[in-house]
């Protein structure tokens, strides 16, 4: 598995003074985001801090996510987050501004963010490496290409790029909201919105946001990130389901293959024989003698 290496800089014309929280990791193994999650997350976690006894089961954790992220659906409080940063992945300016408004960043690692949700989406079966495609100028010579113009990745590309954990290339996704990113949750949409696959990603900050590294939220003054490669870990990984998960499904049973080690005797010594046995599913009704 991939892990990444984050760091945070601050800009030479800040006009925030204000220290910022402390930044929790500087390593990323699972996701780093900006924005609407990140902000449910972090006052969730100043809750938590304030008042420990109200958060005492999972089903009152989730009730508390439930409200802050009713409360932010409303308040939008990072509203137009597109306009306050600026993203280059591999060199490349992405063109945000004349994209639908975004309220939240994600950068993935691992296809898991908020509980088990798959925020990058399923591909093609065929995976495809992203191409350029010109975009428009920028102010900024520093947030732009060698030919003085932005360049925003091509979307039809996106849509067949495949995740992987340990090809050394990190997700990029936008969220609309608090409802969008609701909304993947409980399966009512596909994913969020792709906009890049890369090997690393240079983040320009222009105001106080809330971010997260793995679930570790804080607020963080204008800044800019830096975020690459470190290196990969061995890691344990199940086989990916041969069907999607629903919730009628989870009642029904179905056959299955038992494999059973047991010692037995040969020429040469004892050996182990593994031996596999179809078992039946359980019928649903059984009959009651009288």
């Amino acid at each position: 598995m991939d892990r990444w290496q984050i760091e945070f800089s601050p800009p030479s014309d800040s006009t925030d003074d204000e220290p910022g929280d402390p930044i929790p990791y500087n390593i990323i193994n699972n996701y780093f985001s900006i924005g609407v999650d990140a902000s449910i997350a972090h006052r969730f976690h100043l809750m938590r801090e304030k008042y420990p006894e109200r958060f005492n089961s999972r089903m009152k954790n989730k009730l508390w996510y439930f409200e802050f992220g009713t409360s932010e659906t409303f308040s939008a409080t990072c509203k137009r987050l597109h306009e306050e940063i600026d993203i280059m992945c591999d060199g490349v300016a992405l063109d945000l501004a004349n994209r639908p408004p975004l309220e939240g960043i994600a950068l993935l690692n691992i296809p898991s963010i908020y509980g088990g949700c798959n925020l990058w989406g399923e591909g093609s079966t065929n995976k495809k490496r992203v191409k350029k495609s010109p975009g428009t100028k920028r102010k900024d010579d520093k947030w732009s290409t060698d030919q003085g113009s932005s360049v925003s990745l091509a979307s039809m590309d996106l849509h067949f790029a495949m995740q992987d954990i340990g090809d050394k290339l990190i997700e990029v996704v936008g969220m609309e909201g608090a409802m969008h990113a609701g909304q993947v949750r409980a399966g009512l949409r596909s994913s969020g919105r792709r906009l890049a696959q890369c090997s690393s990603v240079v983040i320009r900050t222009r105001k106080r946001l809330p971010m997260q590294i793995d679930g570790e939220p804080w607020m963080q003054p204008p800044c800019t990130i830096h975020i690459t490669h470190k290196n990969q870990v061995p890691v344990l990984m199940g086989p990916p389901p041969s069907h999607k998960m629903s919730f009628m499904n989870m009642f029904k049973a179905k056959e299955k293959d038992i494999l059973i080690s047991a010692p037995s005797l040969t020429a040469s010594g004892p050996s182990t024989t593994v031996v596999s046995i179809p078992v039946p599913s359980m019928p649903s009704t059984f009959p009651i003698k009288r």
